[in-house]
């Protein structure tokens, strides 16, 4: 016997490419040629809104404990302020998911839903067919670092002097331009 592929066996197993049935189906749990196609988009907007809560509660766990065992007040103050933040920000994200559904979501989740029965699942490809304009993200940059890095030597300059604050202005100015210029040339 030969070590070679069996006949029908093409896209099974872990190395097999297209991850197809005999028909072209796809087979659960697989991914074709483009990504996601394989299965219709998921709907998670419940996760965010749960960790902010959990969060929230934990620090405020945290600070009941901290404030009963340590007789601090600015530490205490710091995690319930901490904890309020979670909670809050919790009960947005909360709001916003539960909220009334509107045009606008159900074109979106119109749209999602003709794109995963048409086989195609590329995100963004094709979601102007049903009126909906697809979301601009902006490619990997290196930007955003110059950014930080130029923030962060600007606030030690204002400790340091000004031989400090003169790099981190001119590091902050050519991230902030240069992440400008790239988000406005959409490939």
């Amino acid at each position: 016997m030969s070590g070679g592929p069996t006949p029908g066996a093409e896209g099974h197993g872990r190395g097999g490419q297209g991850g197809a049935r005999d028909g072209g189906h796809p087979v659960p749990g697989t991914e074709g040629p483009a990504g996601h196609e394989a299965r219709a988009p998921v709907d998670d907007r419940k996760v965010p809104w749960r960790v902010f809560l959990a969060i929230g509660a934990l620090i405020g766990v945290l600070g009941i404990v901290y404030w009963s065992t340590a007789y601090e007040e600015s530490g205490t103050v710091m995690l319930i302020l901490a904890a309020v933040l979670g909670l809050w920000i919790g009960a947005y994200l909360w709001l916003q998911q539960r909220g009334p559904v509107g045009p606008e979501i159900e074109a979106r989740q119109a749209a999602g839903e003709s794109l995963a029965a048409a086989g195609r699942g590329v995100p963004g490809a094709g979601a102007t067919e049903v009126g909906v304009e697809a979301h601009y993200l902006p490619h990997a940059s290196a930007w955003p670092f110059a950014i930080g890095l130029g923030a962060a030597t600007l606030a030690n300059g204002l400790v340091l002097g000004l031989w400090v604050v003169v790099p981190g202005a001119a590091l902050l100015v050519l991230g902030i331009g240069g992440f400008v210029r790239q988000t406005r040339r959409r490939d």
